[in-house]
């Protein structure tokens, strides 16, 4: 394609097309063509592109660097004509190249094996069993993965922009300081823009006189929303300089765009998964796989964490007079009620039946656990609410509680054995009176396994 080198003047006048602007800008940019100031002309030629690219007319194509020269590149959208600007490069500027993300005109060539890696990852997360269902942290080990697959580059980090709970899952252990936070930020995150630096500038040590890495290039995409749990940059190294080409930058841009739809797929699909649907709280499912991660947790910072069973009392007693949505209605309240009263960073999960679940993370001492679930069993007899009878009627109704516990480590340490501790803490509060809070240490030496589940009154 045959290139012209043009004045702003011309640019202006001829190229750009200010018939999609307002008259307001259109009037100003003819008293500036006769004025005929160079810089007017400069500024104002940058501020109806920018103009142009907001209206969807024009489109940033790259922002690169060419030796000594920073070039920008539009793309006219209904002509199809590419405007290029030189630009003065400045000492941020030296050696990288930002990108627009998505690239849409992208042309390279992407491999049969590639798009099934790509495919086989969404294949994953929509199966109910997945492993990837666990939540952001699952997904996002798995993006990078794929990444370094799909590229061949030898490394690949990420850089995590806020902190977000996301039910205890350690999404902080997999982020790393980003190679430049401006850079991420300003350029990537804020942008979004694929940021490429082909050639890394050599990092002495200062102690030992050696390059501190062994990597030449580097490019950073985005991944994720600000909403989500998972929102930053990923990092792909390689040891190979000007490793990045066009075809790479198209497959990052694909990653950037393929990792932030399955980050969002995975928030539409967690709650048909780890949600029980009666109670809207979490399910056995998910507090399953939570526990796990909280003994490890607690395990690896050598602090103790709870788990608690809650029982109804009497339970098949509202079956009986009003019936299974009578009963319902008395989970559902149980639900919000034990929800209401936790601690923002514990869970409930309705475990089954009348039975639900609590984990009280770590650090959290027997008598702060004690005191908890003190609190939950007394807000549980002071709460008020109406039940549906079996004739239509609204009946005012008041339940009850039985509480047991086990605390990490002291009574067991694997998921399985605090789960039987605080069963037969549970078993004996609902044996001697029920309505009370019971944990494993409370236990008299002659407390017996609890009996079969369901069998409790």
């Amino acid at each position: 394609m045959k290139q012209k080198v043009i004045p702003f003047r011309e640019l202006l006048q001829q190229v750009l097309p200010l018939d999609r602007v307002s008259a307001a800008d259109r009037s100003r940019v003819a008293a500036a063509v006769r004025e005929g100031d160079p810089r007017t002309l400069e500024a104002l030629a940058f501020e109806m592109l920018d103009r142009l690219v907001d209206l969807g007319h024009l489109r940033l194509v790259e922002e690169v660097l060419r030796g000594d020269e920073k070039i920008r590149r539009y793309r006219d959208l209904t002509s199809g004509n590419t405007i290029a600007l030189k630009l003065p490069v400045g000492d941020e500027d030296e050696g990288i190249y930002k990108i627009p993300l998505p690239l849409r005109d992208f042309k390279g060539a992407t491999s049969l094996d590639q798009i099934r890696t790509l495919s086989n990852l969404y294949t994953k997360i929509i199966t109910q069993d997945s492993h990837l269902l666990r939540g952001p942290g699952d997904i996002l080990r798995q993006v990078m993965l794929t990444v370094r697959q799909i590229l061949g580059c030898e490394r690949v980090s990420f850089w995590m922009a806020a902190k977000h709970p996301e039910g205890g899952l350690p999404l902080e252990n997999l982020s790393e300081e980003p190679y430049d936070s401006e850079l991420a930020r300003e350029w990537v995150l804020t942008r979004r823009y694929l940021v490429v630096l082909p050639e890394l500038p050599a990092q002495i040590d200062p102690a030992t006189g050696r390059l501190q890495t062994d990597f030449h290039s580097l490019a950073m995409i985005p991944v994720g929303q600000p909403h989500q749990a998972v929102y930053g940059v990923l990092h792909a190294w390689s040891i190979h300089a000007h490793y990045y080409n066009e075809d790479r930058q198209g497959l990052l841009s694909l990653l950037s765009e393929f990792a932030t739809d399955l980050l969002r797929l995975s928030e539409y699909l967690q709650p048909l998964v780890f949600v029980d649907p009666s109670t809207q709280i979490y399910n056995r499912t998910y507090f399953n796989l939570q526990l796990d991660n909280e003994i490890a947790r607690a395990r690896r910072e050598s602090k103790p964490m709870a788990l608690a069973i809650v029982d109804i009392d009497d339970f098949k007693s509202f079956n009986s007079k009003y019936g299974y949505e009578g009963g319902n209605q008395v989970l559902a309240n149980t639900s919000q009620v034990l929800k209401n009263g936790l601690r923002p960073f514990d869970s409930v999960a309705r475990w089954g039946g009348e039975e639900f679940a609590l984990i009280l993370t770590a650090p959290i001492t027997l008598e702060d656990a004690r005191a908890v679930c003190e609190r939950l069993r007394r807000a549980t007899e002071l709460s008020h609410f109406s039940i549906t009878g079996l004739e239509g009627e609204s009946v005012a109704s008041r339940i009850t509680v039985s509480i047991g516990g086990a605390v990490y480590p002291q009574d067991g340490g694997s998921a399985g054995s605090l789960w039987r501790a605080a069963e037969v803490a549970l078993g004996h509060a609902k044996h001697t009176g029920k309505n009370k809070v019971v944990f494993a240490s409370d236990l008299p030496p002659e407390a017996e396994e609890p009996p079969e589940r369901g069998r409790r009154k």
